[in-house]
């Protein structure tokens, strides 16, 4: 059995993905807020059923040697979900007799059940992506996964990913994730104001820059002090409907190779400070234009293929208005971004009308229309990969630049 030293790439080539025809978001990823909420019990943490939602077929679920025992996760959906097709992925498992050969999948409206047949599926060895649909679209947020055989391994079970696609059909509440959460860097702490999120953590003077809730997916840039400076780079968190804890992943700025986990649990709702930085009223766009001329606005938030501003945007446009009327003379550039799902058309009319409808946001709240830019790059400045939800989910966004 190998060491996954594998499972901490997340990025995998674009022609593992190529015969993806179904631009549908796949709902029981990581990046769509999929978490795995039961899981079975595994070879190594780095062959968890956590890693059978990444999208990265290299990495997976296998249990201890010789225990081939029928496995079963659940894995909770962010929303109330209406779906007519799974996916698996088994081409990276160590051998063909280890990939799983019977998948059953089950749902449910609640984790306890009761699950309701969905899915049946024999999956073939050496392949990723291998579509299965359903005999009928079912409803539910909560899918039980049961890997019942191999291909003939004495040794392994191996499913290298699970997908599952339909449409949203009932939001779930936003809840207040606010609070304090003990992780493996410290205590974290995170404030909420809608979308908004800023906040610490305690190793090597941590900061959380950029914070921006989509439901209950948190992403943000890390940032911590450095020999020669500061270091940092990129963060996706999903919060669990409990509120009791949250699962995430981090990179270094500039590289495609997963850093690690960063999971936490709920210790408290007080904030109280991190010893290097306390919860004042300090507007930190403002912070971040001063100090790099340019912020990245993850809590500026669009309805799906749409430039229409979701209501819980408010709390960071209304810093970056304060920004600029605290700052006469700045002028700036409102950049939008959107993921490569769609032509390279459609996605630049998209990012164009998006970056145009913050302005006009900004002009209603006395913001001169000649301080203000817009430009739309489409899909052409990605920030992470376009290959999995969790990428895309990091590369739709609003830039705003001093100009």
């Amino acid at each position: 059995m190998r060491l996954a030293v594998a499972a901490l790439a997340l990025v995998v080539s674009t022609s593992a993905f190529a015969d993806n025809v179904d631009q549908r978001p796949n709902l029981a990823s990581f990046g769509a807020g999929a978490i795995v909420v039961k899981d079975a019990q595994a070879y190594s943490d780095t062959w968890s059923g956590f890693w059978l939602l990444d999208e990265d077929p290299s990495t997976g679920y296998a249990p201890p040697k010789g225990d081939l025992a029928p496995k079963q996760f659940v894995v909770e959906l962010a929303d109330i979900d209406a779906l007519d097709e799974v996916s698996f992925d088994v081409s990276h498992a160590e051998s063909d007799e280890r990939a799983v050969k019977t998948v059953t999948v089950e749902i449910a409206d609640k984790m306890a059940g009761p699950f309701a047949a969905f899915v049946t599926a024999t999956v073939a060895p050496g392949k990723d992506n291998q579509r299965v649909k359903a005999p009928k679209a079912m409803t539910g947020r909560y899918l039980r996964i049961t890997l019942k055989d191999n291909h003939g391994s004495p040794d392994y079970t191996e499913l290298m990913g699970v997908g599952a696609y339909g449409k949203v059909v009932t939001k779930q509440p936003v809840m207040d994730y606010t609070g304090m959460y003990k992780t493996s860097y410290g205590d974290f702490r995170v404030k909420a104001t809608g979308n908004t999120a800023i906040g610490c953590y305690e190793q090597r003077e941590g900061m959380i820059r950029n914070g921006g809730f989509d439901g209950r997916v948190l992403r943000f840039t890390w940032e911590e002090k450095a020999e020669n400076g500061t270091k940092g780079g990129p963060a996706v968190l999903v919060f669990p409907s409990d509120g009791k804890t949250f699962l995430g992943l981090w990179w270094n700025e500039g590289e495609t190779t997963l850093g690690g986990r960063w999971d936490g649990t709920f210790s408290k709702k007080a904030l109280g400070v991190c010893p290097h930085y306390k919860f004042t009223s300090t507007n930190r766009v403002a912070d971040e234009l001063k100090a790099a001329g340019r912020v990245r606005l993850y809590g500026i938030t669009f309805d799906t293929d749409s430039d229409h501003i979701k209501d819980e945007s408010k709390p960071t446009l209304d810093l970056l208005i304060a920004a600029a009327k605290a700052e006469p003379t700045w002028k700036l550039g409102i950049e939008g971004h959107t993921d490569s799902t769609g032509t390279p058309e459609h996605n630049q009319t998209l990012s164009d009308k998006r970056a145009a409808s913050v302005k006009t946001y900004l002009v209603k709240a006395g913001i001169a229309a000649d301080r203000l830019t817009t430009k739309g790059f489409g899909a052409t400045k990605p920030v992470a990969t376009n290959d999995t939800s969790l990428g895309r989910s990091q590369n739709r966004r609003v830039e705003v630049a001093k100009n």
